[in-house]
């Protein structure tokens, strides 16, 4: 290493999550138990209404899958508005310094029903290609658990 330092700007969504990521994460719950994963996204540009649209997918160590497909506008303001199939739409995120933050709760089933978990998520760019993802889970108020994960851009 030459000990130069790369300067990181602010996350921004819709530049990094066009085409696609990997990465890994651990999923924790109160009761201490964990799950690794891995996540996979692909984003496209809907260039009618210029909104990001991809899909991250969550493969699991026990070989349970979960879908996430979202979709995300970055407003005049700076904020962004987003929507996530089955959170619905109305969803916003913003940043807080550098990092992107967004609060958004989402049911378990499609079918919806209790309990209805919140999820707080907190995206800080590490370099140009890597983005740490920490999200806290909670039901009622009261954490029920949490990710870790990164993502790192592949093209």
């Amino acid at each position: 290493m030459d000990g130069s330092v790369e300067l990181v700007q602010a996350f921004r969504p819709e530049q990094f999550f066009l085409g696609r990521t990997r990465g890994w994460g651990v999923v924790r719950g109160l009761d201490g138990r964990s799950r690794r994963c891995e996540v996979v996204t692909e984003g496209r540009l809907d260039e009618t209404y210029q909104s990001l649209h991809f899909d991250e997918i969550f493969t699991y160590d026990d070989g349970a899958v979960d879908e996430w497909r979202w979709a995300m506008t970055r407003q005049r303001d700076g904020r962004y508005v987003a929507a996530e199939a089955m959170a619905g739409a109305g969803i916003l995120g913003r940043h807080d310094k550098d990092d992107y933050v967004l609060s958004f709760t989402r049911p378990l089933k499609p079918e919806g029903g209790f309990p209805t978990p919140r999820y707080f998520t907190r995206f800080t760019l590490l370099n140009p290609r890597v983005v740490l993802k920490r999200t806290r889970v909670t039901i009622l108020g009261f954490p029920v658990g949490s990710l870790t994960a990164f993502h790192e851009r592949t093209n």
